[in-house]
């Protein structure tokens, strides 16, 4: 079976060159361009509306970090052919003999022990700011009787990566990751053995090849993603999470236990219902126990009468297949899954969260679907529309190479590309957290709401196009169109950078556009990107087009509908709109209206130029109080607008505070 599960960034993985890195991204201009198509035609038709989103139930899924493809797993051999002593090189200690640590220790910087090293603590309290790698014959790692601080500033930092023959058992022992998610990878022949153990956190476990892992007493287990030849024991488990991956071969008719405490469970190829699976799994006296499938493509896979955490649906090779109307929390009686390429049926169960996870070069269009997690991994490519990521499983990301396209849909919690991966997240709605480009990555964020604007990261580029107002407008005046238009990298990226914006207009159904003026040379974040003058246009529905381009000639687009009304409406004989003054303008202080004397009420509002409202006023007897004052001393010097209304009549007007 191929290695699934590799840890992204070993500290001494020889980076590519400039140029070799620069090979590896290929901007998807055809794809975006198609996407364009289709986003224009359903914003110009209005259809914008989005899944409903109910709610965030996130549950840090450490499968993103464990599955960036085909990353080496292997030191420089200078590494391993040590004679003898421990070794400190740039804050990293390589240790190929025994050190045996008690009492106190600090160590700033990654360990690495590899050969036949062994590494010992015992009655310790020691402090480790890096993570643990056990490579080479027989590495082993000991802890009785002690405490392994392991600080984290976000959770999934650190890993403990077990290769060769590594063996890892703890005793008697504490682990503290800061009270949060980390991970633990086994491959190859790596032995993992935990008693009476602590762990202060939530331990994401990754295992392949012929892992052996034996826990017994421990009060977060964690989850374990099990595949290959690994063998696992538990006892006096608590909070497992046993994710039992099905391959391609695979033929699958089986129940899982009813309650979250079981007794002796036993899962091999020799179970009934059971063929295809080389791993096998016994769990005796474990509590707080639950269950979660990977099925592969070419999977044959029956589960009845069982409740599941998790469904993560794995598809391979070069896999092209539609899914759709997958739907977290859902009670299933009698249930075949929507895909050509396996067979997935589920009889009498409950499933709290799907999750789809493309690997190598697949192709899915997903549509119409509430899931708990999206991760792309490999070549592959995702084109979702009409969906709800709700973080239940995890994230929406974008791993090695691969592309995803998510339109029109919703997410709760981060998105991130990472690797060499592109994320676009276009007219859609992020709930909570930020979108983020990790490593060399990009994502592009277009004409989405988002709590935070995107973050470039390592050597990551963001972008961020997006007209935030106005919704509506009127004719014969000159309209703020505000919103973000950037690029962002940071200092160590290689990858594009900043070059201009543009905005254009166009009737609805028109097939040109019209400029609009703009500062296109300067980034705008949440500031006025152009000046729109309304004056001769006709009433109707109007587009407004945000152009970005970037430093290597690629461009991305987003488009906003706009209704422009008449000046004027329900109109009253009486009342000439120019008998209504606000003056002095520009103002500084103070603000006066003047209305006539066939004026009754009036209402004001005075508008930021995000759209913000930040005064309103509502007067009754308006005869009486004309002219009326509105202090504005608290605002800040900018351009606001002005919308009022009386008699029937409507109008606006920009108003520009000096200080």
């Amino acid at each position: 079976m191929k290695k699934l599960f590799f840890i992204a960034s070993l500290l001494f993985v020889i980076a590519d060159s400039l140029l070799g890195q620069q090979s590896k991204f290929i901007f998807p201009k055809e794809s975006l361009y198609k996407f364009n198509e289709y986003a224009y035609k359903r914003v110009c038709s209005r259809d914008t509306s989005l899944p409903v989103a109910k709610g965030n139930n996130t549950f840090h899924s450490g499968f993103e970090q464990m599955s960036k493809m085909y990353a080496s797993l292997s030191l420089p051999e200078k590494y391993l052919s040590f004679k003898g002593g421990n070794q400190i090189l740039y804050d990293t200690l390589v240790i190929t003999d025994t050190l045996v640590i008690t009492g106190a220790w600090l160590h700033d910087g990654p360990i690495i022990i590899v050969n036949d090293g062994c590494m010992h603590f015992k009655n310790a309290q020691a402090t480790i700011l890096g993570n643990i790698y056990l490579m080479g014959t027989h590495p082993s790692l000991k802890a009785d009787s002690s405490t392994l601080n392991i600080p984290q500033q976000y959770f999934y930092q650190r890993s403990l990566v077990i290769t060769g023959g590594g063996k890892v058992s703890y005793h008697n022992t504490t682990i503290d990751h800061s009270g949060l998610s980390h991970n633990l990878v086994l491959t190859d022949s790596a032995h993992l053995e935990l008693e009476n153990v602590t762990n202060i956190g939530f331990t994401t476990n990754g295992l392949y090849g012929r892992p052996v892992v034996n826990v017994n007493n421990i009060n977060v287990a964690g989850e374990y993603v099990i595949s290959g030849e690994a063998n696992l024991t538990f006892k006096k488990a608590h909070t497992l999470l046993l994710w039992h991956h099905f391959p391609g071969s695979s033929h699958i008719n089986f129940s899982f236990p009813v309650n979250d405490t079981i007794y002796g469970y036993h899962f091999d190829n020799a179970t009934p219902g059971i063929s295809g699976i080389a791993y096998s799994i016994d769990a005796d006296s474990c509590y707080d126990v639950m269950w979660g499938i990977m099925p592969e493509t070419g999977s044959d896979v029956t589960i009845s009468n069982s409740t599941l955490r998790t469904i993560g649906l794995w598809f391979m090779g070069s896999d092209t297949i539609t899914v759709n109307g997958l739907v977290n929390n859902t009670a299933y009686t009698n249930f075949t899954a929507p895909l050509s390429d396996r067979n997935l049926q589920l009889n009498n169960c409950q499933v709290q969260t799907w999750s789809l996870y493309p690997m190598e070069q697949s192709f899915i269009n997903m549509s119409g679907c509430i899931v708990g997690e999206i991760g792309c991994m490999g070549s592959s490519d995702l084109r979702g529309s009409n969906f709800f990521c709700d973080g239940s499983g995890g994230y929406l990301w974008a791993g090695d190479t691969s592309f995803i396209i998510a339109g029109f849909s919703s997410a709760s919690g981060y998105i991130r590309s990472q690797v060499n991966g592109i994320l676009y997240f276009a007219y859609s709605s992020l709930l909570n957290g930020y979108p983020s480009a990790l490593n060399n990555s990009v994502i592009i964020v277009v004409q989405s709401s988002v709590p935070q604007e995107p973050k470039a990261l390592d050597g990551g580029a963001a972008w961020y196009a997006y007209i935030a107002q106005p919704f509506d407008a009127f004719t014969d005046t000159v309209v703020a169109v505000t919103g973000s238009a950037w690029i962002d990298k940071t200092p160590a990226s290689f990858l594009m950078d900043f070059r201009s914006y543009h905005l254009f207009y166009q009737v609805n159904g028109a097939s040109s556009w019209t400029e609009i003026p703009t500062d296109s040379l300067n980034k705008k974040k949440e500031d006025t990107l152009g000046l729109w003058n309304t004056n001769g246009l006709a009433p109707g529905q109007y587009n407004l087009k945000l152009l970005l381009k970037d430093t290597w000639g690629n461009t991305v687009e987003g488009i906003k509908g706009v209704n422009v009304f008449p000046l004027i409406v329900n109109i009253n004989e009486n009342i000439n709109p120019e008998d209504i003054i606000i003056y002095p303008n520009p103002a500084k202080d103070m603000i006066y209206v003047k209305v006539p004397v066939a004026a009754q009420t009036l209402s004001i509002k005075i508008t930021g130029i995000m759209g913000q409202s930040i005064i309103e006023k509502n007067i009754e007897n308006i005869k009486t109080q004309s002219p009326y004052t509105i202090d504005i001393k608290g605002l800040p010097a900018g351009s606001y607008l002005v919308s009022m209304k009386s008699e029937g009549r409507q109008f606006c007007k920009i108003l520009t505070i000096v200080k």
